[in-house]
């Protein structure tokens, strides 16, 4: 599934940190595009803007600076508003985003979903070490909790969406006991 398949399913979708074939196939797909660059790589007089980040030349899409010294506010800023995190194959500034948001949906700072697009078996290892973990008695939760693997983009966005609604629909449940519970 490309980007631009992917904007179809979502019509605003954080591509920062990916390579420009993705922000293009997201702005052929009609996409807002929101771009997360730290203040450390915006260098004045240079053209990092208009060369890197062609896509960016429209008002439809924008870019966010994240400041200060180490990649926390640009991790922040990264998942603002998402309703879940799609991590394609990547290197260690993907493996960093990624590890990070696990602990946190481990420990209970966040619910979203995250999915690793397993392409090829990337992401293999990264299951083996939460599956020994797990055996090792080192996570709180199971590991399918934390993270979840599928082989492609497009079956990475549906297993999102069926986790949402599933969600959505557990929530409605809950607060109809609530109200029921209320009113008697």
């Amino acid at each position: 599934m490309t980007s631009y398949s992917l904007t179809q399913k979502r019509p605003s979708l954080d591509h920062t940190g990916c390579m420009a074939a993705m922000n293009r196939g997201a702005n052929d797909g009609n996409g807002a595009i929101i771009g997360v660059i730290h203040e450390k790589f915006v260098v004045d007089g240079s053209d990092w803007f208009e060369g890197a980040h062609s896509v960016f030349n429209t008002t439809k899409h924008r870019i966010v600076v994240a400041k200060g010294n180490d990649l926390q506010e640009r991790k922040k800023l990264l998942v603002q508003g998402a309703d879940g995190l799609v991590v394609l194959p990547g290197g260690p500034g993907t493996w960093d985003e990624l590890w990070e948001m696990a602990c946190a949906r481990h420990i209970g700072f966040h619910s979203m979903p995250i999915v690793c697009v397993n392409v090829d078996g990337y992401y293999d290892n990264f299951k083996s070490i939460l599956m020994r973990a797990h055996k090792d008695e080192l996570l709180y939760k199971e590991p399918e909790e934390i993270l979840h693997f599928e082989e492609s983009a497009e079956a990475a966005v549906k297993w999102i969406e069926t986790y949402n609604a599933t969600k959505a629909t557990m929530q409605q449940q809950e607060q109809k006991k609530i109200i029921r519970r209320r009113s008697s």
